[in-house]
């Protein structure tokens, strides 16, 4: 029993520090930001548009495997533990279920994944009123 509970203890990862959330979440800024631009630099410029485009991609291919890194990580928390079987039965949970719940939900609570969509909404909404205003009026 003891050892399945040190083994189990190995699936809860380490969240990551502030500094790394927000590194992220400014990197998927900054992408939503230079993939709305793209069209906009295009009236100006097709060498920076191209630009944007492409840090926009490389932005949003950082952000999204961060995000699925995330993911992973509480998926497989929640299933190395086994923590739906054991909520659901209503069996009593381990220090080590504890502290993998602890994990999902400190994971959860600290996300800005639910910001930054906020602002991919906002750009993209920005970008296609500039977009259209400068399609009628050139």
């Amino acid at each position: 029993m003891k050892n399945n509970i040190i083994r189990q203890a190995r699936y809860i990862p380490v969240g990551y520090t502030p500094f790394v959330i927000n590194f992220y979440f400014y990197i998927g800024l900054i992408a939503a930001l230079l993939l709305r631009a793209t069209l906009l630099a295009g009236f100006f410029s097709t060498n920076i548009a191209k630009l944007c485009w492409y840090f926009g991609i490389i932005g949003y291919m950082l952000f999204f495997m961060h995000r699925n890194r995330i993911a992973q990580r509480r998926s497989d928390v929640i299933k190395n533990l086994n923590l739906l079987n054991k909520i659901k039965s209503g069996k009593p949970l381990h220090k080590v279920d504890y502290e993998g719940l602890y994990y999902v939900l400190w994971s959860l609570s600290v996300s800005k994944e639910r910001l930054n969509y906020l602002f991919i909404q906002i750009f993209s909404l920005i970008a296609v009123i500039i977009a259209l205003i400068m399609d009628i009026y050139n």
